[in-house]
């Protein structure tokens, strides 16, 4: 995950209503020529990909361009360029939660004949959830750039110091923060602040609720969703000074230079933990599954990576896809620094995970049933509501119930304009 994942919700809404017509063909064994141009956004992911240029260029002769567009831009961005049908770009990364937007506007070429006939991507690598993450109706859009589920984060040396074990419950998470509380540390973090919604809404989908019903219909007052926002409040009076405000990044930082008990974040923060200047408690950090509620869910992020349906140069575009990303190259990939793309072959790899112990956890059991940012054109404007929605509980302004009764009422005109 990077820095300020927001957006400007009306710009990106009013870029949504693009669209442009489908192009792509599979490459088979063709030879490759000319030139290819990236669309990356910063992040540990995209300074992988750009450290591979000058082996591929070596070995393939294709000129590699690369441009970079800072997050909350970068979306609105590719989208007014797919309008345009310049072909500006061959490959664009983008966050799994414009997978819905873009497979609407048709802005991104299908994948699938590429992978299929692809045995150094190997597809059949991946568990059935990985191969079906960057799929919109059926076909795949964007390959996985990186493998980030929520994780249960805890301080080793803390826990045994207590006769504390890695909790299984919701119920068991709070009793381990509160225990550490008690012992003078910070019993747990999470980002309170203008992410809230990532965890927001891991909690009410394990406490068994949903954001919409199949039809649409907004459920974000149901019990469940009460009973989620209820414990996430709870959580915060277990929390360090400062939690309220917190970032994603933030609290990475926090439970890294601190002494806290426990943290719930994405995987994908694990590259944080190897920086020394920001990690104090360097081998003295656990990671384990996230705790189980009412519903064994896993909330799987990370960014995705595909060929743009206007790319002049499809085929240089899939054979530098399937170079950086495919199998041989799939380990030095996760040591040159980005997150962990969840290969069977990578999680099973026990020199790898000796260095970054976190692997096993982007296994997911099957009978964990994965989630992940809604896939609906309107997420952008959903989200800041609930976020407004949620703080509103968290800094006690509004009531659990009352909040999410205006909420639901809000959502109604927002899930409407999705497109049918």
């Amino acid at each position: 995950m990077s820095k300020g994942r927001f957006f400007k919700t009306a710009a990106i809404a009013a870029a949504l209503a693009l669209t442009v017509s489908a192009c792509g063909s599979d490459s088979g064994s063709e030879e490759v020529s000319g030139e290819i141009n990236l669309f990356l956004i910063p992040s540990p992911s995209s300074t992988s990909i750009q450290s591979f240029i000058p082996e591929f260029e070596a070995q393939t002769g294709v000129k590699v361009n690369v441009s970079e567009t800072p997050y909350g831009e970068a979306h609105q961005k590719q989208l007014l360029s797919y309008n345009q049908k310049a072909g500006a770009y061959d490959v664009a990364q983008f966050d799994n939660t414009f997978l819905a937007p873009f497979c609407q506007a048709k802005v991104m070429a299908p994948l699938d004949s590429y992978i299929k006939n692809s045995g150094e991507y190997d597809i059949n690598d991946f568990g059935p959830g990985q191969q079906d993450y960057g799929k919109c109706k059926g076909e795949t859009l964007g390959l996985t750039l990186s493998t980030e589920p929520m994780i249960q984060w805890y301080r080793t040396d803390i826990y045994e110091e207590l006769g504390l074990k890695p909790a299984t419950t919701w119920d068991e998470y709070y009793d381990n923060a509160k225990k550490v509380q008690e012992a003078g540390n910070g019993g747990q973090i999470m980002g309170f602040g203008p992410n809230v919604s990532w965890w927001w809404m891991t909690l009410l989908w394990s406490f068994g609720g949903k954001l919409y019903d199949d039809n649409l219909n907004p459920t974000v007052n149901s019990k469940e969703a009460v009973a989620a926002t209820d414990y996430l409040k709870k959580l915060l009076s277990v929390s360090p000074k400062g939690a309220i405000t917190a970032t994603g990044d933030d609290t990475t930082s926090k439970f890294l230079g601190e002494n806290i008990g426990a943290m719930l974040n994405y995987s994908g923060y694990y590259g944080m933990a190897l920086d020394t200047s920001i990690n104090k408690n360097a081998g003295k950090i656990g990671t384990a599954p996230m705790p189980i509620g009412a519903v064994d869910i896993t909330h799987l992020a990370g960014w995705n990576i595909g060929i743009p349906a206007d790319a002049k140069n499809p085929t240089a575009a899939w054979k530098f896809l399937e170079f950086v990303l495919g199998k041989t190259n799939s380990v030095k990939y996760l040591e040159s620094g980005a997150a962990a793309i969840g290969r069977k072959s990578i999680i099973s790899n026990s020199d790898l995970v000796a260095n970054n112990p976190y692997l096993p956890q982007l296994e997911i059991p099957t009978s964990s049933r994965i989630e992940r940012y809604p896939q609906i054109a309107v997420w952008p404007e959903f989200e800041v509501a609930a976020i407004d929605a949620v703080t509103q509980v968290l800094t006690g302004k509004q009531r659990t119930q009352a909040a999410l009764d205006a909420l639901n009422e809000k959502l109604k005109p927002i899930l409407a304009k999705e497109p049918r």
